[in-house]
């Protein structure tokens, strides 16, 4: 378990960039500046991703279905107020039932996830879900990112803000 304060995250997930193919786009370097953490929720699928967004910040990964990298399927980060748990997803896709299961099983208030490739944010029984979609392959919506800020004040995830970006 990560235990960190902070109060802006930039959240990421199915980059699928590959030594030969592709590379993070450029606007990912503006939507992320002075963000306090950066989330990848899988599928990195090259480490260079990890290095280049530590440029900007400090990352926090987990493992995806095309990942072959030495990172944990889960991570759990604890703010002031929230746990925020990041598993990519593969097993509970968009089945919110598991996806629920799972938000319990790591006893948390923000489950961040990716796999869909479709941007996605909901608050089912007092659990914020964020799917931030994909920067690179986007399935049925755009190439995107997220914003995620907790102030302090904020007690209940519903306070919690999410913004997407378009890249």
């Amino acid at each position: 378990m990560i235990k960190i304060s902070l109060m802006r995250i930039g959240l990421i997930s199915d980059t699928h960039i590959s030594q030969k193919r592709g590379r993070l786009p450029d606007r990912v370097w503006e939507a992320f500046d002075g963000v306090d953490l950066i989330i990848h929720a899988g599928d990195i699928t090259h480490r260079k991703v990890i290095e280049e967004l530590e440029e900007i910040s400090a990352v926090v990964a987990v493992l995806g279905n095309n990942d072959k990298l030495d990172l944990n399927e889960s991570e759990v980060i604890e703010t002031e107020s929230f746990r925020i748990a990041v598993n990519h997803g593969t097993r509970y896709s968009s089945d919110f039932d598991k996806l629920s299961g799972l938000a319990g099983k790591l006893d948390a208030d923000v489950l961040v996830t990716g796999h869909t490739h479709r941007p996605h944010c909901e608050i089912i029984d007092d659990v914020l879900f964020i799917n931030p979609g994909s920067s690179n392959r986007p399935i049925k919506s755009q190439a995107s990112a997220a914003i995620l800020e907790i102030d302090k004040a904020h007690r209940h995830v519903s306070d919690i803000e999410v913004t997407f970006i378009e890249l």
